[in-house]
C-alpha cells in the first residue's frame, strides 16, 4: 500500500499532542462556561431564597391578620364591659370618654413600640450572596 504525502500529514497533525495555545483556550472556555453555569446556579438559589422568605411573611402575615381581629372582638367586648361597669359609679357618657381615652392611649403605645421594631426581616438572599463571595474566590484561586 503505497501511502502519499498529504496522508502522512494529516496521520503527523492527529497523532500529534494539543498545543498548549489551544488546551488553555480550552480550559479558558470550560472556565468561562463552568462560570456562566455558576452564575445561573445562583441566580436561581436567590430567586428561591426570596421565594421562600416572601411565602414565610405572608403566612406570618396572614396569621397576623386573623389574630389581630378575633383579639380585636374580644378587646371591643372588653371596653363595653367597661364601660358598663364604669356607667354604675359615674355618668354612662364619662365612663366611655375614660374607657375610650385609655383604649387610645394603649393602642398608641402598641404602635409605638410596633414601629420601633418593624423591619427587623430583611429581604437580602444572605445565604446567596455567601455562596457567590465563596465562589468568587474559588474562580479566582482557579484563574490564578
Amino acid at each position: 500500500m503505497n501511502v502519499t504525502e498529504e496522508e502522512r500529514a494529516t496521520e503527523f497533525r492527529s497523532s500529534r499532542p494539543v498545543s498548549d495555545d489551544s488546551a488553555l483556550g480550552d480550559i479558558l472556555k470550560d472556565l468561562f462556561r463552568n462560570g456562566l453555569d455558576l452564575i445561573r446556579g445562583e441566580v436561581r438559589l436567590a430567586a428561591a431564597e426570596m421565594s421562600w422568605k416572601f411565602s414565610k411573611q405572608r403566612k406570618i402575615t396572614q396569621l397576623v391578620a386573623i389574630g389581630a381581629s378575633v383579639a380585636y372582638a374580644g378587646f371591643l367586648s372588653i371596653l363595653a364591659a367597661l364601660v358598663i361597669a364604669l356607667s354604675a359609679v359615674m355618668p354612662a357618657a364619662w365612663a366611655a370618654l375614660v374607657v375610650g381615652v385609655a383604649a387610645i392611649l394603649t393602642g398608641t403605645i402598641v404602635l409605638l413600640v410596633a414601629m420601633k421594631n418593624r423591619g427587623k426581616e430583611d429581604f437580602i438572599p444572605r445565604r446567596t450572596i455567601d455562596t457567590l463571595k465563596e465562589d468568587a474566590k474559588w474562580m479566582r484561586n482557579q484563574t490564578i
